[in-house]
């Protein structure tokens, strides 16, 4: 009799397995080497392993490396969206490897703290919304690049770590140990490397680029904006990070956002935010990091996007904070109605930073949309613990005042002159 960890390896493995030979008839996967040297916008020469968290289960030759794919779309435009897929987050044993029974155990109220496939819900197919092929999609002719996610680290890791699987879900012994591989700048640079030589090689010279993401992949974007914007020289990069406002718990803020943290940040951000490793406040974290972007590259424009209650936002806020005390049960960090000091603080936090960033900086703006759905560039709406109140895809949102939010995302991305054109569900 299979059991529901074994049934998990097969979906993985077998899912893996499936896209490594039937690529998208539009998309070209691409598949860096497994170790190599890249240059750093300094000059120096680093070396990466580009990879996901967790092997490949269930494998004929055993525990094998999960190697990292990312996706090119050669659009009729030379113009280019460069983005980041989410996933959510994970640090320790509790968040890497014992919330994976929430997958086994199909609670449909929860699931894991990330996702540890490099495949499922992590292609350009089943992101659609920005990606897909419609009349109504302004950016249809765009060339993109979609970048999976799969190393629970936001984007920024460069260290392996070991965790203890209390539960024997991947080691299949309880107690063992599992290496997970917070790899996720080595991919992200594995990407820009590839990028570079594109435009070295002069294949493709956009006028116009657009560096996006979604939930954890917004706070990739966001970080990785210094070394993006360096490829393009003269043409400015306009950032826009999805559902990603950085209101977590101060525990989080100290331990995985601080020099010896699971994700080795102080190894892999740049140097715009190096002075922040130690000094991150979790009361402003979302200001700290935007306003420090918008001030420093003057002629640059960014935005962002939430739902006024996102609430997978705010069960990271609550997981990071029920983790930091001590709670390591994964049954019992869904978001439900008891949790209003979450919702609440959440929310004053959220919109606080969003208005203050519109208020003293020149170069950005929001959308803050109605309901509770998470990330708004992919085709589905992502709302695991309450009734979905307003449609939040990328084609339908359109209930902040009226505004429809790809048309204004296009106007960001490509208009001459930027105006701060911010707009909120509520008047």
């Amino acid at each position: 009799m299979i059991t529901p960890r074994q049934c998990l390896r097969i979906l993985i493995s077998t899912t893996l397995l499936f896209f490594s030979s039937h690529l998208f008839a539009q998309w070209e996967q691409i598949t860096p080497p497994s170790l190599f040297s890249v240059s750093l916008p300094d000059g120096t020469e680093k070396q990466i392993s580009p990879s996901c968290a967790l092997p490949i289960l269930n494998s004929p030759a055993g525990l094998q490396a999960n190697p990292f794919s990312f996706y090119f779309e050669r659009g009729e435009s030379d113009n280019l969206v460069i983005y980041f897929n989410g996933g959510g987050a994970c640090w320790d044993g509790a968040t890497c490897l014992k919330s994976l029974q929430l997958e086994v155990d199909d609670n449909p109220l929860t699931r894991a703290a990330f996702n540890p496939s490099a495949v499922i819900e992590n292609t350009p197919a089943a992101a659609g919304g920005i990606f897909e092929s419609r009349d109504d999609n302004p950016f249809k002719t765009w060339s993109k690049v979609f970048i999976p996610y799969c190393t629970g680290d936001l984007h920024l890791g460069a260290s392996d770590n070991s965790y203890i699987d209390e539960l024997g879900i991947v080691s299949d012994v309880p107690g063992g140990e599992v290496t997970i591989h917070h790899r996720g700048n080595d991919n992200a640079l594995a990407v820009i490397h590839w990028l570079k030589e594109k435009l070295t090689q002069s294949s493709l010279s956009p006028d116009k680029v657009l560096l996006s993401g979604s939930s954890a992949g917004g706070y990739g974007a966001v970080f990785n904006f210094p070394t993006i914007q360096q490829l393009f020289g003269r043409t400015k990069v306009a950032l826009f990070a999805d559902a990603s406002l950085g209101v977590i718990s101060k525990g989080f803020v100290q331990s995985v956002l601080n020099y010896g943290g699971p994700w080795a940040i102080e190894d892999t951000l740049p140097r715009n935010f190096q002075s922040l490793i130690g000094n991150f406040n979790h009361l402003s974290l979302n200001k700290q990091v935007m306003m420090r972007l918008a001030y420093q590259y003057p002629w640059n424009r960014f935005a962002q996007y939430s739902t006024g209650t996102d609430i997978v936002q705010v069960q990271f806020l609550k997981i990071s904070d029920q983790v930091a005390k001590g709670n390591l049960d994964p049954t019992s960090w869904g978001v439900n109605e008891s949790d209003l000091a979450y919702i609440l603080g959440w929310q004053i936090q959220a919109h606080a930073s969003l208005h203050a960033l519109s208020a003293f900086t020149w170069n950005y703006q929001f959308y803050l949309g109605e309901g509770t759905c998470h990330m708004v560039l992919n085709d589905f709406c992502e709302d695991n613990a309450f009734p979905t109140s307003s449609p939040s895809p990328f084609y339908n949102e359109n209930s902040a005042k009226g505004v429809s939010f790809n048309e204004w995302l296009y106007t960001f991305a490509t208009s001459r002159r930027f105006s701060d054109r911010s707009v909120a569900y509520y008047h």
